[in-house]
């Protein structure tokens, strides 16, 4: 008789996930710098206010239809929204050249 089969063994988040917050915050400021090239201050703010109008759609999307499509695009839109933040701060903190 051959034998049962075992399960997948459960994998449990560390409790320290620095790494993880370390890498996540390195895609966002990239991300943003990617935003930045060529683009004013307030075309950042715009770019931020429009992001901002697709994640509130993708968040009632996915309250109204939690499938796993509309759930991986809301966090997109997330995603995307805080780097399009980061891009605003960066573009605000950032010295004038000249």
């Amino acid at each position: 008789m051959p034998k049962k089969p075992k399960r997948r063994p459960i994998r449990r988040r560390p409790q320290d996930r620095t790494e993880e917050v370390n890498a996540q915050r390195r895609w966002i400021d990239n991300t943003a710098r990617g935003l930045m090239d060529g683009r004013s201050p307030d075309q950042l703010r715009s770019d931020l206010h429009d992001r901002e109008l697709l994640l509130l759609e993708a968040d009632r999307a996915a309250q109204m239809d939690p499938s796993p499509v509309n759930l991986a695009n809301f966090r997109a839109a997330r995603s995307q929204v805080e780097a399009a933040r980061r891009a605003v701060e960066m573009a605000s903190t950032a010295v004038p050249e000249g």
